[in-house]
């Protein structure tokens, strides 16, 4: 059936498919379009935006995903899980006379927030999303790398820069959506490869520069196959050590990918699914940068996951969940923030190893609790039936007239965060005064105390005979703060940096990490589908795919492309 979106006033679909999954979970029809669903959902990810802070509780510095002029309180790792404070102190009586999600407000703003979302990190301390790393710096939803810094959604990795997307990488720079690579830089979507440059879906491969769809090459120049000695040569020709040679390559080698086929999915061994980037799926739709997700849709990094629905990070055998952000091991979760290992949660933020809230903030081991406060089984059951109706009948209503009743998620200005401040500004990028009209929260650009030591056009062109010197100086960015990038406008080489640009003897970059992290950012596809068909001739084959029908590649469905290129 159609329904109108209340957000954003465009048609959309509810299946018959949606509808048994709703009735299923006992919640009622979304009144948000998948799309405005998906925007409010990111709005509450703070991913990448660190702030120097002090915990409420020890006093210590901390870096945090929380400002000091956050309204929250702010605990370190230590304070937040150790026994100084106690959640069921901040219990709060339900007030049927006013909106339930606004006492759910009231109660965010009293109860201590966890700092940053990291877990057993050893010297990392400028991360977020980050678990099991060593000697790490500014990595973002990362795991288990080592020696890695400027990445982001990267695991396994050990001594590499700016990866995005990438798994099981050594000594890598600058690459997108590779896995088990060695020294790969500047390439995309490769695999069990080493020594590439500016390659793009090569798999098994060595010593290649510019080139697409390759399989167990070696000593390839924009698919040419040369001899061990041509390939040296011609290697030497190109200055790959110039920063200028290396942007005038990397505009070639775009225009070599562009005239060779790819698949309509980034994905392997799926089952009828309609998605990106997703790998060992089924019976699944609206799926983004996932693996091993059964019978979901609307979906964003799931990963061992069934039968759930409108997730941004849902891992770990959860099921039967709806409208969740950042949620581990789970089964019957509802309309919550950075939940972990529980069943039957809603409209709770920040609460692990618990079951039965409704409406709680940062619970540890709780069980029939509302709004913090504890009650036996049949009170809490007959309370929760009361609240559902009361959250129909006295709605939350947001500055724009947006009502929420039962089963919508939490509205962005309930968010701790700015909108951009949030993956929801990378994926749906906005202006201030844009932001503004729509009801979200912006965070001004604060004022740096630095003075710019290196002009952008002072950056040497090649790392031969750069000095030590140039460790920690402030660098301006090429940008100079004139795009949508949240350009830093300047940043530094730290000494860990500069050793590997001289070992891979790299050009210093001449744009600070946010930039960087945008144009690597830019290459991934984005969520959104068209229907298109083959562009192999004589192929009738149809599908939907993230590549839009104005872009250059050729598309090829999944038959043709295996025929073409395996």
């Amino acid at each position: 059936m159609k329904t109108n979106c209340q957000n954003c006033k465009k048609d959309f679909d509810i299946t018959k498919n949606d509808l048994g999954f709703y009735e299923k979970i006992k919640v009622p029809s979304p009144t948000f379009c998948p799309e405005c669903r998906m925007i409010r959902r990111m709005a509450w990810r703070n991913e990448r935006h660190l702030h120097k802070n002090k915990c409420d509780i020890c006093k210590e510095n901390i870096i945090s995903i929380y400002s000091e002029d956050s309204p929250y309180k702010v605990l370190c790792g230590s304070c937040f899980h150790g026994d100084a404070w106690n959640p069921f102190d901040y219990e709060m009586e339900i007030d049927f006379s006013k909106p339930f999600l606004q006492q759910v407000k009231e109660l965010q703003l009293k109860v201590p927030r966890l700092y940053s979302f990291v877990f057993q990190n050893t010297n990392s301390e400028y991360t977020n999303g980050a678990a099991f790393n060593k000697n790490c710096y500014l990595i973002f939803v990362s795991d288990y790398d080592e020696d890695c810094a400027y990445c982001y959604s990267t695991t396994n990795s050990k001594n590499s820069l700016d990866l995005f997307n990438s798994t099981e990488n050594e000594l890598c720079y600058d690459s997108s959506s590779c896995v088990k690579c060695f020294a790969v830089s500047f390439s995309e979507d490769c695999a069990s490869s080493q020594n590439l440059i500016f390659c793009k879906n090569c798999n098994n491969c060595s010593d290649c520069i510019g080139c697409v769809n390759l399989r167990n090459k070696k000593h390839c120049l924009f698919n040419e196959q040369l001899t061990e000695e041509e390939y040296k040569q011609k290697k030497k020709e190109l200055n790959l050590e110039n920063r200028e040679s290396l942007k005038s390559l990397e505009k070639q080698a775009r225009e070599v990918w562009s005239k060779y086929p790819l698949k309509y999915i980034h994905g392997l061994k799926n089952i009828d699914v309609m998605g990106d980037y997703t790998n060992n799926s089924k019976n699944s739709s609206f799926v983004f940068d996932s693996n091993s997700v059964e019978d979901s849709k609307f979906l964003n990094f799931g990963s061992k996951i069934k039968d759930s629905q409108d997730a941004y990070v849902l891992v770990d055998g959860s099921e039967l969940c709806n409208e969740i952000v950042s949620g581990i091991t789970l089964s019957n979760a509802k309309c919550s923030y950075c939940v972990w290992v529980g069943f039957n949660i809603s409209y709770s933020d920040t609460c692990e190893n618990s079951n039965n809230l409704f409406g709680c903030v940062g619970v540890r081991k709780g069980e029939y609790c509302i709004l913090n406060k504890k009650y036996s089984k049949e009170e809490y059951e007959q309370l929760v039936e009361k609240i559902i109706k009361h959250m129909n009948d006295m709605p939350y209503v947001d500055e724009k007239g947006i009502v929420y009743k039962y089963g919508e998620f939490f509205p962005i200005d309930l968010s701790p965060f700015s909108y951009n401040e949030t993956i929801a500004q990378e994926y749906f990028p906005l202006e201030e005064k844009e932001a503004l009209e729509k009801g979200y929260r912006w965070m001004k650009k604060k004022e740096r105390d630095y003075k710019i030591e290196i002009k952008s056009e002072e950056i040497p062109q090649e790392i031969e005979g750069v000095g030590e010197d140039i460790v920690n100086k402030v660098i301006e960015c090429a940008h100079k703060g004139d795009c949508n990038h949240q350009c830093t406008e300047a940043f530094r080489i730290r000494k860990s940096d500069f050793d590997f640009y001289k070992r891979l003897k790299l050009p210093l970059p001449d744009l600070c990490p946010n930039c960087r992290h945008t144009k690597r950012f830019k290459t991934h596809n984005p969520l959104q589908f068209w229907e298109r068909g083959c562009m192999n001739k004589g192929c009738q084959n149809k599908f939907k795919t993230t590549y839009s029908p104005d872009r250059p590649e050729v598309v090829y469905c999944e038959s043709c492309y295996q025929k073409e290129v395996y």
